[in-house]
Parts: C-alpha cells; structure tokens; sequence
C-alpha cells in the first residue's frame, strides 16, 4: 500500500509540473502541491473504489482546471499530450531499469524517480522556455484531442488487462509509443507554427495600412507648409505688433508638438507598435488628450508576437483612454515608455484617474472586472495578465498622485 502511495504521488508530481513546464504556467508551489496532493488522495479512492483509469484521467483533468482556471478543452488535450509523453519516456527508461532491478515495484520507483529528474532537468534548459503548449483552433485542437487519447487509452487498455504483450515486447513498444508521441508533437508543432504565420501576416496586413496613413499624413504636413507660411504672414498683418510674438510662438508651438510626434514615429522599428502610436495620436488630438510616447527599438520584439504586442497595447492603452477622457478627470495625460532599465525590459503606462477608490488593485486582472456602470463586462486586463504571465512577465502597478501606472518588466530569471 506504501509504495502504491509513493508511486502514485511521484507520478502525479511528474506529470503536473511537465504540464507546467509544456504551458509556461506560473512555478506556484503552492498551485502544484495542492494538485499534488489532491489528486493522490483521489487516485487512492479511485483504486479503492475498483475504477478504471479513465475515471483517474478526468479526475486529474478536472482538478488541474479548477486549480489552475484553465479552459477545459485545453487542459484535456495539454493533458493527453503529458501522458504520451510520460508514457514513452518511462519505457524509455523502463528499457534499463528492467536490465538491473528484478523487483518490479522497486523497478517501477527508480523508473518514476528518473523520469522525473529527466523533467526537472529539462524544466531548467533554455529549450524548455521555447516550447510551450498554446492554444490553437477549435476543430484542429479536437483533432489533437481525438488522436492522443486514442494513442494513450489503447496503450493503457493494453497495460491493464495483459501487460505481458507489453512486456513480452518492450523494445518495439517503446520504439512504436516514441515514434507516436514525437510525430504528435511535430505535427503540432507545424499547425502552430502556420497558425502563427497566419497571425503575422493577419496583424501586418492590417497594420501596414495605417503605416501607409502615417506616410501621407507626413506628406501632407509637408504640402501645408506653404498654408502655414501664408497663416503666418497673415497674422502679421492682422495682429497688433506687440503681440506678433506671441501669437506665432503659440501656433508654431502647437502644430510643432503635433509634427514632432508624428515625424518621431518613423524611428520605431516595429510596425505593429508604431501603427498603435499614430492610431491614439490620432485620438488624443480629437479628444483633447495630452499623449506622450518614448520607444525604444527591440524591446519587446523578442518576447512578444505582433498578435500579442498588438493585444497587450490595445487592451491598456483604450483603458486609459476611457479614464482620461470621463468629464471628471481635469488632467487628460497618458504616457507609454517601452525601454530597457538596467537590460531589464519595461513596458510603463501612466495615465490620470478620477478616483483611487473606484480601482480595485486585488481584483482588476480577474475575468469580467470593470469599473464602468453600464454592465459592460470586462477582459482587457485579465488578457493582459494571461500574455504577460504567459512570458514569465511580472506586473506592477501603482497609485500615486491621481496617476495609476503600469510597469510590466521582464527580468533575467523571467526569461
């Protein structure tokens, strides 16, 4: 009963944290020993109660969803994909083992205490970090679904109602389940590869027509020079000598402020974040809005898809537009700075509210939060969490003289 139990908690570690690892979920401790547990105390009670696999597989399913507030599909398909692997490296490593343990439930211990090291050692490589388990279409995610549980019941079915043929052919059902496992993940591999070209090609499309507007904008300003050379001189006709000076540095003035803004877009790199800046230039100027940008080139590039710069941007930007432009907020100010501070990239976004005590700071990222009295349900923030943790990013926020600000940082061990 002991070794049932230590075999079972080890398998049950296993398997979550290379869940973990596969989807970059955040390295909880607390989240991955609570599932932990939680599932081994059930699988004892699945065993007692006589019940078959399947009831063991939904019930880590389900426990990993309700833990980690994941959607369930994804959790299903992340999950089978887990099992292959785990199945095809423990024959892998059962392959050895068998060679030099004869007992077979010492045999089975060593084989899961390896596994385990195997993943754990993989969890800490760069590689780890570049392979993650992401979300794809619905119909290609049920294809996914579909085939891996087929491969890990059939294998499972096989293993519990008469082992020998398993046993009897070690070698070649390691060889066949490994075969299976890495062209599931290949295949995957490819499907997510295209869907994100897809993406890309989606984002710059859309995109590079605003790029195409920044362009004629900046030719037109160039064109109306001529207009305001005319409206100078006719201000040096019509106002008083006096106040000539003023009058000019005033117009000059405003129209160089909005120039300079436009002209400085052409030095950022990115077409997605320079197509964002002119957009809400653009919005700023209609809605009387003070917007101030620093960007600096190849700071988020290497983090973050067009997709998910396009999101993460989008969704904080608008939130501040909707603070600043209410009747009651007096400062209309939004800054963004996209920089690197100390080799540590930051992406801050200040902006004015009208009240601290409307923003519930323990709340705000969760799904369907919003301040607005109109029933609009909100997911902007809580989208930005998901692409932010999804990168091992870290959010701060801060109140501090009427100003709410975002710093979303990337440091060393994050990355």
């Amino acid at each position: 009963m002991l070794s049932r139990v230590i075999i079972d908690s080890i398998d049950m570690f296993k398997i979550i944290f290379l869940w973990t690892v596969l989807t970059n979920e955040d390295n909880n401790i607390f989240k991955l020993l609570s599932s932990v547990v939680i599932t081994s105390i059930l699988i004892i009670a699945i065993e007692q109660l006589g019940l078959n696999f399947i009831a063991t597989y939904i019930m880590i399913i389900m426990t990993i969803k309700i833990i980690y507030k994941k959607d369930l599909k994804d959790v299903i398909f992340q999950f089978l994909l887990v099992i292959l692997i785990e199945m095809s490296l423990e024959s892998i490593f059962s392959l050895i083992t068998i060679k030099f343990v004869y007992n077979y439930t010492l045999m089975a211990i060593i084989t899961e205490l390896i596994t385990l090291i195997c993943i754990i050692i993989f969890s800490k490589i760069k590689l780890s970090r570049k392979i993650r388990v992401e979300k794809i279409n619905g119909s290609i995610l049920f294809y996914f679904i579909l085939t891996c549980s087929v491969y890990a019941i059939v294998f499972k079915i096989i293993w519990n109602y008469d082992n020998t043929i398993i046993l009897n052919n070690f070698f070649i059902t390691s060889v066949i389940l490994s075969v299976l496992v890495i062209s599931q993940i290949l295949a995957y591999v490819y499907v997510v590869k295209i869907i994100k070209e897809k993406e890309i090609l989606k984002v710059s499309s859309e995109y590079n027509k605003v790029i195409d507007e920044i362009v004629q904008e900046i030719k037109q300003r160039q064109h109306d020079f001529v207009n305001y050379k005319n409206t100078i001189k006719g201000m040096i006709e019509v106002v008083e000598e006096k106040d000539v000076k003023a009058a000019i540095n005033n117009y000059i003035k405003a129209e160089d402020m909005y120039d300079n803004k436009i002209n400085e877009l052409i030095y950022i790199d990115n077409v997605v974040i320079r197509s964002i800046m002119y957009r809400n230039i653009c919005r700023a100027k209609e809605h009387n809005v003070n917007f101030q940008y620093k960007i600096e080139n190849d700071v988020l590039d290497n983090i973050f898809s067009y997709h998910e710069i396009s999101n993460l941007l989008n969704n904080l930007i608008n939130n501040a537009f909707d603070e600043v432009i209410k009747d009651e907020c007096i400062k209309k100010d939004i800054e963004i700075k996209i920089l690197n501070e100390n080799k540590i990239p930051h992406l801050i976004i200040k902006n004015q509210i009208v009240s601290a005590n409307d923003i519930n700071l323990n709340e705000m990222f969760t799904r369907g939060y919003s301040t607005k009295s109109n029933g609009t349900r909100g997911y902007g923030l809580y989208n930005v969490q998901q692409i932010v943790h999804l990168h091992k990013g870290y959010i701060k926020i801060n109140i501090e003289r009427g100003e709410i600000i975002f710093n979303i940082y990337f440091n060393d061990s994050s990355r």
